[in-house]
């Protein structure tokens, strides 16, 4: 059997990386909404930290399984850790809707909705993630006191909107690169196997050659020496004249094959062994 790279191993590992990324941004971006909020007195300092904790947390359990990484892991932890974000984002903008001063808001979601787009492990998982900054934001707004409302800028908070828009284009784009490089792939997979096939057939047809030969010569001096043994032999003649010719059909993909040095070996079962 001949080995073949492992196109959903290939994309578990695409898939872990994302969501190692946006569990890092998780634990190092949310600590950084407390010194953002350091003038606005009523925020609460505990959902932040319990986002970044849980962001640590979900990079453990990744680093844990960084050897044999899978896509339900990846996306199990990015969902996770977009829920543990949207639920820290939800108590602390009634603290920023409230403070004195202009407050542009739910930036952490527009944010949030565009990360989701480049590192959501696939296409169901980032719209479920960018539905999630999103819708959390709307009906955050929606439930909002009508004077905290008329405090929103121009345009707010329906402009998450248009970034959804944009989240959800990119994520689509992203989707159709991914699965076009998935396809590539295989491709290439396809291909190296089929070149270590048709190397082994090769090998295999050289090997051949001489016992090959020799059989013809032996058939040749028993014609001479032993007509009486001419129907055995013919069916020797005719048995080495097919191996002859399924040589021949090797022989017509021989120079679309990529040689390496560790292909030219004096032993030819060595390479056939190998494959």
């Amino acid at each position: 059997m001949i080995p073949q790279p492992s196109e959903n191993g290939h994309h578990a590992r695409n898939a872990w990386r994302g969501a190692l990324w946006a569990c890092g941004l998780n634990a190092v971006g949310m600590p950084l909404d407390i010194l953002m909020a350091r003038e606005v007195t009523d925020m609460p300092r505990w959902p932040p930290l319990v986002s970044s904790a849980a962001g640590v947390l979900l990079l453990i359990v990744l680093f844990a399984f960084r050897r044999r990484p899978t896509a339900r892991l990846a996306t199990t932890t990015f969902l996770v850790n977009t829920a543990v974000i949207v639920a820290a984002l939800w108590i602390t903008s009634t603290a920023y809707a409230g403070a004195p001063g202009r407050w542009i808001p739910f930036q952490a979601n527009k944010l949030g909705a565009l990360a989701a787009a480049m590192l959501a492990p696939d296409l169901v998982t980032g719209s479920v993630a960018i539905a999630a900054f999103v819708g959390m934001a709307l009906l955050r707004y929606l439930t909002l006191h009508e004077a905290l409302q008329e405090r929103f800028a121009i345009g707010e908070p329906w402009t998450i909107v248009i970034y959804a828009l944009f989240a959800m284009a990119l994520l689509a784009y992203r989707a159709q690169r991914i699965a076009l490089a998935r396809r590539m792939f295989r491709i290439r997979s396809e291909s190296i196997a089929t070149q270590r096939l048709a190397r082994a057939f090769l090998a295999l047809r050289d090997f051949t050659n001489t016992p090959l030969q020799t059989i013809e010569l032996a058939s040749g001096i028993l014609h001479r020496q032993h007509p009486e043994l001419g129907p055995i032999l013919d069916r020797i003649d005719r048995s080495v004249d097919r191996l002859y010719r399924l040589n021949n059909t090797f022989s017509v993909y021989e120079s679309q094959i990529e040689w390496t040095e560790e292909d030219l070996t004096p032993d030819p079962t060595a390479l056939v062994v190998g494959h």
